[in-house]
């Protein structure tokens, strides 16, 4: 194998790594729907806005930037390319942390707990006297 192709193997696998780590912390960050409520959804959404950051990279470079920008020097273009998937980067990341760092949503209905539990036996009054 020429050094190109296993630079381009490694570029690949790394690409499938970035896009594979943020789509799984959807999945965590779905899981805890139930107990986080916003906060999770907000931290899912930001994975999911983050996945589509490698895709344009790899895409964009991979697609020959010289007919998508034939007016502009290639190193121009991928730079092009690279602050397009920041963005993505960026925006996912806010997301994320706007969920880890709010608090957590009160309940609307908030019941207070019960001041105090009756038993749930009751002493008979009419029992023979030593019983």
């Amino acid at each position: 194998m020429t050094d190109y192709r296993t630079v381009g193997l490694v570029h690949l696998f790394i690409a499938a790594v970035s896009v594979l780590v943020p789509l799984i912390g959807a999945v965590v960050a779905g899981t805890f729907l139930r107990r986080r409520g916003r906060n999770a959804r907000l931290a899912m959404i930001g994975c999911l806005v983050t996945a589509p950051g490698p895709i344009v990279l790899v895409l964009g470079t991979g697609l020959g930037l010289d007919t998508v920008f034939s007016g502009l020097e290639p190193l121009v273009a991928i730079s092009i390319v690279s602050a397009i998937a920041s963005l993505f980067h960026l925006a996912g990341f806010v997301l994320i942390l706007a969920g880890a760092l709010t608090a957590p949503a009160r309940p609307a209905a908030h019941q207070a707990p019960y001041p105090y539990a009756a038993p749930f036996h009751v002493y008979p009054t009419d029992a023979p006297p030593g019983h």
